[in-house]
């Protein structure tokens, strides 16, 4: 027959089994691998450069064109750095990851030029497209850090966005007339007639450079900080 002592030995038992799950000691969830950060890294350039060429090329609407410009230059690169600090943040380094932090940073700065950049190239393509001749009016000169120019058309209709190459103001004045290649669309800057030299896929290769130094500093950091290391 079973004793008192069995039967309170069985009870205990069957306690500690029925103690809630939670009490268990919680499993973190994997850590992303380099296959993840790779395709990370690749989905934002392939998203700021997608960005930053159709804006001006398709054209996006005017009221989207400030905010694809700000997610491109400024949420994206940012995010190649607080995603994995948020992700990875359990991760303890014996020192501080100070090469994973410095290749994080050099993708931040690459993102935030490659952004420029493919704006710049896509401008370029929608002058190219749309792009119409006309002998505007300088209507008035920024004599700031800008040197920007406001420029009317015969018919009197503003050129949209001000006009920034060209614009010396030692050279020129409000009442001169340039000849200027402007978008009806107002995405791409007008050019002068002196500096119209359109050329979109001269931009292929340092845009391609930055991209792959994005992709393979970003990869290469978020690694490392998973992992542990310096």
């Amino acid at each position: 027959m079973a004793t008192d002592r069995d039967i309170r030995g069985l009870a205990a038992g069957a306690d500690g089994a029925a103690q809630p799950a939670e009490n268990a000691p919680q499993r973190r969830p994997p850590r992303p691998g380099p296959i993840h950060w790779f395709l990370f890294n690749s989905a934002c350039v392939a998203a700021s450069v997608a960005l930053m060429w159709f804006a001006p090329v398709v054209p996006l609407p005017g009221f989207l064109r400030g905010p694809a410009f700000i997610t491109s230059a400024l949420a994206i690169p940012l995010a190649l750095v607080l995603m994995p600090a948020l992700l990875l943040r359990h991760v303890t380094h014996k020192k501080p990851p100070k090469l994973a932090i410095g290749t994080l940073t050099v993708a931040l700065a690459a993102a935030v030029v490659l952004a420029v950049i493919t704006r710049e190239a896509g401008e370029e393509r929608g002058l190219e497209k749309r792009g119409r001749w006309t002998e505007a009016v300088v209507v008035d000169v920024d004599n700031g850090k800008t040197d920007e120019c406001t420029l009317r058309t015969r018919d009197g209709r503003e050129i949209s966005p001000r006009m920034t190459d060209g614009c010396d103001p030692e050279r020129v004045e409000p009442g001169d007339r340039l000849r200027v290649l402007y978008d009806p669309k107002g995405a791409a800057g007008p050019f002068e007639d002196t500096d119209v030299d359109l050329d979109p896929g001269a931009y292929q290769g340092i845009i391609g450079g930055l991209a792959a130094l994005i992709v393979v500093t970003g990869t290469w950091g978020c690694v490392r900080v998973s992992r542990g290391e310096k």
